[in-house]
């Protein structure tokens, strides 16, 4: 099979010259909590000679996986977003200018009625914001890119809203942000993981509900049952003192 590519065009000398603020992978940016999560230790039920690992997120395929797709998208230079609550005025500014060629602001404030407005009551979002990245993004046919927040980033500062890029038709890189922090300002450091691009062919699904039946459905249920659950795997380890 070959390897599909995705494209990350920087359209100003000097972002594309500081490689480490570039699109990359999102292996390069696991949490720090994740890496530093302690494996502990139980006398397992079986027999007293076997001292168990006990699970945790980082044996769990399902938080291992989601780190291994998707390209992150980084702060590549400091941005301040401020608002002046009595006049209700939002301000915004960066070290250096995103785009000298082109007239593209690089950040934009959506009005509340584009979306604030309509939020349920229990939100805590006080403006949409959109960041402009001077990057143009080239993917191949028939794939779009869903933007998604980087995964177990927690932040009381803003939320990123997901969405669908269809860079086909619209190949500038942005990220629509909501600002949900008590604080007037926040000051959003260089380097930060903002968003996450997953690309993804455009197929259509049609949804079929079934009742389970044995013989159709015995192997799926439990074909992979002994390779799951019938070896020790590295989680018993005999006589090891915890």
């Amino acid at each position: 099979m070959r390897t599909k590519k995705i494209k990350y065009i920087t359209v100003e000398e000097q972002f594309f010259e500081s490689k480490e603020f570039l699109p990359q992978s999102l292996r390069n940016h696991i949490p720090r909590w994740f890496k530093d999560v302690e494996t502990k230790y139980q006398q397992d039920n079986i027999g007293e000679q076997f001292i168990k690992r006990v699970p945790n997120v980082r044996s769990c395929p399902s938080f291992i996986e989601v780190f291994k797709d998707g390209i992150v998208l980084l702060a590549p230079t400091d941005i301040h977003i401020s608002t002046n609550e009595a006049n209700d005025v939002w301000s915004w500014r960066t070290p250096i200018q995103y785009f000298t060629k082109e007239n593209i602001e690089t950040v934009a404030f959506h009005t509340d009625d584009q979306m604030r407005t309509f939020l349920p009551k229990n939100s805590k979002t006080k403006v949409v914001f959109k960041l402009n990245l001077p990057y143009l993004v080239d993917i191949p046919k028939n794939y779009r890119i869903r933007v998604m927040p980087v995964p177990y980033q927690y932040n009381d500062d803003f939320s990123v809203c997901q969405g669908i890029l269809d860079a086909k038709n619209q190949p500038q890189v942005n990220i629509l942000f909501e600002y949900t922090s008590e604080k007037d300002e926040i000051l959003i450091k260089q380097g930060t993981p903002l968003a996450v691009h997953i690309p993804y062919e455009v197929e259509e699904f049609k949804i079929e509900n079934h009742f389970y039946n044995q013989k159709k459905h015995q192997h799926l249920r439990f074909g992979n049952t002994l390779k799951n659950l019938g070896r020790f795997h590295n989680s018993f380890l005999r006589n090891q003192k915890t």
